[in-house]
Formats: C-alpha cells, structure tokens, sequence
C-alpha cells in the first residue's frame, strides 16, 4: 500500500511511538504525584492508540509483500506480535488511570496504568527494532530490493 511510491505503514508509525513515548512518562509522573500529567498521558495515549490502530491495518496489507516461507514473514510475526502487545497494554494503561479519575493517591489503577504503559514502551521499542530488520536486512518495502 503505498501512497506517491512510498509504503504508507512507515509514514504513520511515527506518530504512535511519539504519543506512547509522551504517555509513558507522563503516566509515571502521574503515578508520582505530578498534577496534570494525567491529563496529558490520557489524551497522548489516546492518540497513539488511533495512529497505532492506523499503521497496524497499513502493515497488515503490505505483509502480503513478504514471501510466506523465509526469515522475513518469521521476524514480520514477530514484529507484528510484538506491536499487538504494546498496543494492548497501552490499552489497558488507559482503561487503568482512567479508572483511577483525577486521583493521585497511587491507587492500585493507577500504578497498573504506569506500569501498562512502561510495559508497552518496552514492547514499543522491540517492535520498532524488529520493524527496522524487516526494512535494513530484508529489504522490504525497498524498492527494487529482493522481499
């Protein structure tokens, strides 16, 4: 899927990794007692949870470009396994604080939701270094590059 000769999933996974980088620091600082930190890794959560959504449905379609049988479509999987993952954290990093509220008490859903969302950082981070072996040892979405 591509969109004037360049892949669309690279264009878009961008923006989850910026708003899921905001959001884990800014739910640990909640965590910690900062005040409208809150605020800003709900709403930076939020967004990274579109745009992930967004990039996820864009590599699903150009995974079809990696043959089916080699070392590409094994760490493909795994990439892809990997960014479900920090998605769903992120997810329940959400449902977490914001069944916390407004509160900075270190309530048990609170720290759930900082630690939902470090997890996720984690997972982010081993994604996009899977992510970058699909594009710097294999080639794909390279064009003219062997898949």
């Amino acid at each position: 899927m591509r969109l004037w000769g360049h892949p669309i999933h690279p264009m878009l996974v961008h923006f989850p990794v910026v708003f899921w980088t905001v959001a884990a620091v800014a739910y640990v600082a909640a965590a910690t007692g900062v005040e409208a930190a809150a605020t800003v890794a709900t709403f930076s959560n939020g967004a990274g949870l579109i745009f992930a959504m967004l990039a996820m449905i864009a590599g699903l379609i150009e995974l079809r470009a990696i043959a089916g049988d080699g070392d590409a479509m094994r760490v493909a999987i795994s990439h892809m396994t990997a960014m479900g993952a920090a998605w769903f954290c992120f997810m329940l990093a959400l449902v977490m604080a914001t069944a916390a509220g407004a509160r900075l008490d270190k309530s048990t859903a609170q720290l759930t939701g900082a630690g939902g969302a470090c997890a996720g950082f984690l997972l982010l981070s081993v994604g996009g270094w899977l992510g970058g072996r699909l594009v710097y040892e294999f080639g794909i979405g390279v064009t003219g590059r062997r898949k």
